[in-house]
Parts: C-alpha cells; structure tokens; sequence
C-alpha cells in the first residue's frame, strides 16, 4: 500500500496560514474586550454633620422633595431603617459654548449618625441622537463637568442639612 506524504516544507506553511487566521479571527476580539473595557463612572462624596441618622435621613428625603424635584428625580428607593434613599434624577449638564444636556443618574444618599454618603453612578447624556454613557462619550472633557455639577448637588444637600439642623421645631 502506498502512502502519500506531504513535503515537510509544505505542512509548515499549512500549519502557519491556519495560525494566522486564527490570530487575525481573534484580533477584534481583544480589542473589543478592551475598548469597551473601561472602568465605570462613580462620583462618591462622604460628609460629616453633627445631626443624628434619622433627622438626616428625613432631611435628605425632603431635600430630594424640594430641591432636586425640579432635576425631575423618580425616587426608586426610600427605606429608613436601613438608612438609604435611591433616586434616578435629570439634571442639565453645561457641556461647553452655552449649550446643555440633559444627565441621567443614579443617586443613592446613605445616611449614618453624624454623617452621610452620597454615590453618583450610572451617569447617561441625553443627546440629540439619543442616550449615552458617559464612559462611552467624550469623557475626558465631560467627566470633570459632571463631577462639578455632583459636587454642586452634594453642597446643595450639605446646606439644606445644616439649615434643617438649626432649625426649631414649630
């Protein structure tokens, strides 16, 4: 019986060609993984004030009432025992030249004795064109913006605390 055998230079080739498909198949592959990768937009501010859990929760709740109900907040959560209120509020956000888009976002207020914690997260622009977060927009220039306007909000809170704090009972 006879056999045929393949030239050793020839299966050399074969096995190269058949590598570097591969190697071109996988190409995007990694480099979809790591351009969409990127680590998640979270702005986080903790501050203290000298008022106990519950006068700061009930606060914090009203704060959203008032304050941030012009920002067209959705309160998603709100459990006093455990000292957390969650909304999804919209807010403008200045993005250069006069103009303004709107910015979705997760806000969940944490309260403890004497202090509190407000995270940002989940951070969506409302362009023309539709949503998009901000981790896949221009986020060198918007990022900072953002925090700006977080950190606004967050002093907003701190001072409607402290002008509750002083506050006498009616």
């Amino acid at each position: 019986m006879v056999q045929a055998v393949t030239p050793p230079s020839t299966r050399g080739a074969e096995g190269l060609n058949a590598l570097s498909r591969r190697l071109v198949l996988a190409l995007p592959l990694v480099y979809a993984t790591t351009a969409f990768s990127q680590e998640a937009f979270v702005h986080e501010i903790v501050r203290d004030i000298p008022m106990p859990r519950d006068r700061i929760f009930d606060a914090a709740v009203l704060w959203l009432a008032e304050s941030v109900r012009s920002l067209n907040a959705v309160i998603d959560l709100k459990d006093k025992e455990i000292g957390v209120v969650v909304a999804t509020p919209t807010t403008p956000l200045s993005i250069g030249w006069g103009a303004k888009v709107p910015m979705s976002f997760k806000l969940k207020v944490e309260v403890k004795d004497n202090k509190y914690r407000l995270t940002f997260s989940q951070v969506q622009l409302n362009f023309d064109y539709g949503f998009k977060s901000i981790e896949h927009a221009n986020r060198e220039s918007l990022e900072p913006k953002a925090r700006e306007r977080f950190n606004e909000l967050a002093g907003s809170l701190h001072s409607y605390l402290l002008a509750a704090g002083n506050a006498k009972p009616w």
